[in-house]
């Protein structure tokens, strides 16, 4: 589904409805202040909140349900504003938080949750790609085209409160996803989280390792993050693209034009549909054709990836790789 720039509620409305029930709709989980043709949309992100994804993936969707179950109670005894969703296929828990400017504070937060969830017995539902200014959630009372309610039929992404996953069973939580949750919007709470200030990344000790994946080409831990996810942000792909571009050329600059990039391209294709396309819980909208279009584009282009200070001032980088300080081209 194409990407829509949108400026008022009523926009914003029309797009969702427009498209609800005929496709999975999704929407950015941070606002931003500035849209103009020239101005960057990442250079006006809100940083202020957190978004956690307790999803099941292919373990039991009751295990979700359990982790999140734990967390809630901690947002609760901290009385922290939030919201929480059913997303059809899991959970969706976003934690306001008072403004930072940086994502690596709100990534260091994250690492709290991920604590107290270990501590509280917890599983590993909680999705550790956390943390990207551009990250896609999916917009309440919408439906979930990968969702399966036991019976064939897809789920809808529902708001749900405290209230709720103390007193209700998983199979009634499902039973009420079976349609919109058409309620007054609302969030719970009254203290905002201050996301701890991180360090400058010079001064990180430790590095944070390449990712396991099914591909045959490597992968740097941030784009792994940022692309390992429902539905990628589009500079995210982009990235991962100029990435693979540079590593099958050796990093040289070469300019590939006509005959010279088609190599290149089906190599890349072949890695995205290997890592990506043959899942059922990422890269959702992958299509072949389109996607050559674009991997064509960018590779014909004969950009290098972005450095290491693009991905950490717009939110992409994880923690210190090897790549830096030297992933400057």
């Amino acid at each position: 589904m194409k990407r829509k720039k949108v400026l008022t509620k009523n926009d914003y409305s029309n797009f969702v409805n427009s498209h609800n029930n005929r496709t999975n709709v999704y929407t950015t989980v941070y606002d931003f202040e500035e849209f103009s043709e020239t101005t960057a949309i990442d250079s006006s992100v809100v940083l202020n909140r957190i978004f956690l994804d307790f999803d099941a993936h292919d373990e039991k969707l009751e295990d979700a349900y359990s982790d999140v179950k734990l967390i809630m109670q901690m947002v609760k005894d901290e009385d922290l504003m939030h919201t929480l969703f059913f997303s059809g296929r899991g959970f969706h828990l976003f934690v306001e938080g008072e403004r930072t400017t940086d994502i690596r504070n709100i990534q260091a937060y994250f690492r709290v949750v991920k604590e107290h969830l270990r501590n509280g017995g917890g599983g590993s539902s909680l999705d550790d790609r956390v943390g990207q200014a551009t990250r896609l959630r999916r917009v309440p009372n919408t439906v979930n085209m990968a969702s399966d309610d036991g019976q064939g039929n897809p789920l809808y992404c529902i708001p749900l409160f405290y209230e709720d996953v103390i007193s209700m069973s998983l199979k009634e939580v499902i039973e009420m996803a079976r349609s919109p949750r058409l309620i007054p919007f609302r969030k719970s709470g009254s203290k905002r989280v201050f996301f701890p200030e991180q360090p400058p990344i010079e001064m990180v000790e430790g590095e944070v390792s390449v990712p396991q994946h099914d591909g045959n080409l490597p992968i740097l831990p941030c784009l792994y993050h940022a692309t390992m996810v429902e539905n990628p942000g589009h500079f995210a792909r982009v990235y991962l693209v100029q990435w693979w571009r540079d590593i099958l050329t050796n990093c040289t600059g070469v300019q590939l034009r006509g005959d010279q990039a088609k190599p290149i391209i089906n190599k890349i294709i072949d890695e995205i549909h290997e890592v990506y396309g043959k899942s059922e819980d990422v890269w959702l909208d992958w299509n072949e054709r389109e996607s050559r279009k674009h991997v064509s584009y960018t590779v014909r282009n004969n950009r290098f990836s972005p450095s290491c200070k693009t991905l950490i001032s717009n939110g992409y980088c994880v923690g210190k790789c090897w790549r830096f300080p030297n992933g400057k081209k």
